[in-house]
């Protein structure tokens, strides 16, 4: 098991611009895969968020009421997969790539999701992600109606989970409920903290 935190420092991806949701969560897989390699054909990615990347999708419909040329890019990188996919050929990921839109808590979402993958007896781990801007008018809208909260700063958090890893365990008294630091992302990030505490 090994997780990766990236904020908004993480470097540009060919392909994605405007918004840092795919760099950071290209960022952190990257580490992540990096420092684990593991057979692609075996591995499935799955990503949660709350809002996505609100940064594209709010540009996007600004140009459109602006009666702008459309920016074919902004449509491809508005899907939180589209990131994911970039990864798979990187990495020759072959596995599931899924997304998921959570609310109250992506750490419990994501690993039900994992446990779920890993019954199929083709794949061996899977790469969880979570991921959240800090947002616009739009989306903090949307969190004080949902009663989430965004995080103090854009984040990615990223853990590979490997079969037979004691995750159920690393999950106990893990908190569910948002913070002002961290939004939903809370306890994914505490959850990445204790995995890093027990890498060799």
């Amino acid at each position: 098991m090994i997780a990766a935190i990236c904020d908004a420092s993480a470097p540009p991806v060919a392909g994605f611009v405007e918004s840092v949701f795919s760099p950071m969560v290209h960022q952190a897989v990257e580490r992540c895969l990096t420092a684990r390699p593991g057979d692609g054909s075996r591995t499935a990615m799955v990503l949660a968020s709350t809002m996505g990347d609100a940064t594209t999708l709010d540009l996007g419909s600004r140009r459109l009421v602006a009666g702008q040329a459309h920016n074919p890019l902004l449509f491809m990188q508005s899907t939180a997969n589209a990131v994911l996919g970039q990864l798979s050929v990187t990495f020759a990921v072959t596995g599931p790539l899924l997304s998921l839109s959570t609310v109250a808590d992506p750490a419990g979402e994501l690993l039900a999701t994992a446990e779920l993958l890993l019954e199929d007896a083709e794949l061996d781990r899977v790469v969880l992600i979570g991921v959240e801007l800090t947002g616009t008018e739009r989306t903090a809208a949307a969190h004080r109606e949902l009663r989430t909260g965004p995080p103090a700063g854009d984040l990615a958090v990223a853990i590979v989970l490997d079969r037979g890893d004691p995750l159920r365990r690393l999950l106990t008294d893990i908190p569910s409920g948002p913070s002002a630091e961290y939004g939903a992302l809370r306890g994914l990030v505490e959850l990445a903290a204790r995995v890093q505490g027990t890498n060799p």
